[in-house]
């Protein structure tokens, strides 16, 4: 079969996800494992979910039993991924820990972890699943992911992510055929998709910067290590820079603080609610119920700052985000683009995102817009081991003999994107003009498969009474 028959046009979908989803279908005619790249907050979930529509559609003409797996490595991806589908109208079960499980719908969205087990063996098994879509794909390469190749080795399979980036840089291709690629961030930016914004950051210069270039201990995936960042960042006068810049550039806004370690963002927290901050942390021991009160008084307005550590960087959607502030040095090129893609998100009363770089992240991974070479990543390199410089301790503030009251420590406006003229915020919110193609699949679906109105819908992203509407046009029911 051709899977590129498969796709339909979807109007409500951007151009360059159309685009995009057009190319997956093609590559699935001569391969079986791709994976896409488009920037965080270009729309992902929303591309995949117009995917699984496709595929049901196709499911319900040509009659033949179709399923779907999502898979996610975090429960915060995995409830993000079902409520799209419960927007769209997709049923679907879930398979993680602690969820009541339901396999009877064709789509499914399950926890690695829990899919993989041992203990959930016979359930995977018996699920004879027709295609994988791995969110956050740039984890993949992981030992549990390699489960589902040797669960599913006939499903098609798309991996999705914004950074096919490893930190040994050895790639993709053993378990990916192809690489599908979106347009780049500054493109996006250009064309109204994504967000404009102020870098500020620490000069190479400062004493901030030469301190965390000394650091010499990394952990088994080559980031550096929580306690060596700890010694180098943790304390009361970094802390008071991070709190000046906040003051200075971005007073008033509302924003996420990316810090090391739970430690860290309690005294983060205290600094910055000495000062009269709105300011809560959010962490992986943060009780789920409260992170989600927490989460929804941030989206309303009622919280200023949430500081948090590695949370939100992967999966987190709230576009009214002002400012990103980075106090945790990572050698992770994947977490610095997804926490200041956090920020990149369009609103109609944003018109820039500020990003306050106190640890000088774009001095080793230029800036967010810069030109990556991401099929060179996807390929890889060969396996080389990873040397560091070797220093006899990490140097702390109770011995340096660096003065930070000298000023290098100030943030400079390193890069001040401009917004396009005429820039109008896009969003998905509008109920596309009915095509020809789909006039032509709705009296099919209708006349000949008789599906009812909740599955027109479904198919057709819309509510019900838009199907009715669409049917009395086309004289296939009568108007009562």
């Amino acid at each position: 079969m051709r899977y590129s028959d498969i796709y339909r046009d979807d109007a409500s979908l951007r151009p360059y996800q159309i685009e995009a989803k057009r190319k997956i279908f093609s590559a699935w005619d001569d391969c079986d494992s791709v994976m896409l790249q488009m920037p965080t907050g270009t729309g992902k979930t929303r591309l995949f979910t117009s995917i699984i529509s496709d595929i049901r559609t196709w499911s319900i003409i040509s009659g033949k039993d179709v399923k779907v797996l999502i898979v996610a490595h975090r429960i915060e991806l995995i409830e993000q991924i079902s409520d799209s589908l419960d927007k769209y109208k997709v049923s679907h079960g879930i398979i993680a820990g602690g969820k009541e499980r339901n396999l009877r719908p064709q789509v499914q969205v399950a926890s690695v972890q829990t899919i993989t087990h041992r203990t959930n063996f016979e359930v995977a098994s018996c699920l004879g699943v027709d295609f994988v879509i791995i969110d956050e794909a740039h984890h993949s390469t992981a030992k549990s992911y390699n489960k589902l190749w040797d669960l599913y080795p006939d499903a098609k399979k798309l991996g999705v992510t914004a950074t096919p980036w490893r930190m040994n840089h050895r790639g993709f291709a053993s378990i990916y055929d192809r690489l599908v690629l979106s347009k780049s961030i500054k493109e996006f930016i250009s064309e109204g998709w994504l967000s404009p914004y102020k870098y500020y950051s620490i000069k190479d210069s400062s004493n901030i910067h030469s301190l965390i270039s000394n650091i010499s201990e990394f952990d088994v995936e080559g980031d550096y290590k929580v306690s060596a960042l700890e010694k180098v960042v943790d304390n009361g006068v970094i802390r008071a820079h991070l709190l000046k810049s906040y003051l200075k550039f971005a007073k008033g806004k509302k924003g996420i603080i990316y810090s090391v370690s739970r430690k860290h963002s309690d005294h983060i927290c205290a600094e910055y609610k000495k000062a009269g901050v709105n300011i809560v942390c959010i962490d992986s021991l943060t009780p789920r119920d409260e992170r989600r009160l927490y989460v929804q008084r941030f989206k309303m307005g009622l919280i200023d700052i949430i500081v948090n550590v590695d949370i939100f960087s992967e999966g987190f959607d709230c576009p009214d985000i002002e400012f990103i502030q980075l106090a945790r040095p990572t050698k992770s090129l994947v977490k610095y683009l997804q926490q200041v893609g956090r920020g990149l998100r369009l609103t109609s009363n944003k018109s820039n995102c500020l990003i306050l770089d106190n640890v000088g992240e774009h001095l080793e991974f230029g800036l967010p817009d810069a030109d990556r070479d991401w099929n060179t990543e996807f390929v890889g390199v060969p396996y080389r081991k990873k040397t560091h410089s070797v220093v006899s301790s990490v140097k702390t503030f109770g011995a340096m003999d660096r003065n930070f009251e000298e000023g290098d420590e100030e943030l400079d406006l390193v890069q001040d994107i401009v917004s396009p003229v005429e820039t109008v915020v896009k969003t998905d919110d509008y109920v596309a003009g009915w095509s020809e193609q789909d006039d032509s699949l709705l009296r099919t679906l209708y006349i000949e498969k008789k599906c009812q109105l909740s599955v027109l819908a479904s198919v057709f992203d819309v509510e019900e009474n838009v199907v009715k509407k669409r049917l009395i046009t086309l004289n296939l029911i009568d108007n009562d």
